[in-house]
């Protein structure tokens, strides 16, 4: 997986949202989430790391177990994206 040179921090994708839901609310229904927040941002799917993080603002509006995950994910995200520029 690609990470940033320095900082050993992988991208943020797809996958890895859909494996921390799952760990939250199980694979099945992490999956549903996260195709339906991609739907809502009118993406089949998430594949960059702006996309993670709009996709983590649409899933912190389902509730409270999802909220603290998404924001989790969000801050990884935005972590990233913060670094890269440092890098780019």
């Amino acid at each position: 997986m690609s990470t940033i040179s320095g900082y050993d921090y992988e991208v943020p994708t797809e996958a890895k949202l859909v494996a921390a839901l799952g760990a939250a609310a199980g694979s099945d229904i992490a999956r549903a989430l996260v195709s339906l927040a991609a739907r809502k941002l009118n993406k089949g799917h998430l594949r960059t790391p702006d996309d993670v993080i709009r996709a983590t603002e649409v899933l912190m509006e389902l509730g409270d177990q999802l909220r603290v995950t998404a924001r989790s994910e969000k801050i990884r995200a935005v972590t990233y994206r913060a670094l890269r520029a440092t890098v780019d």
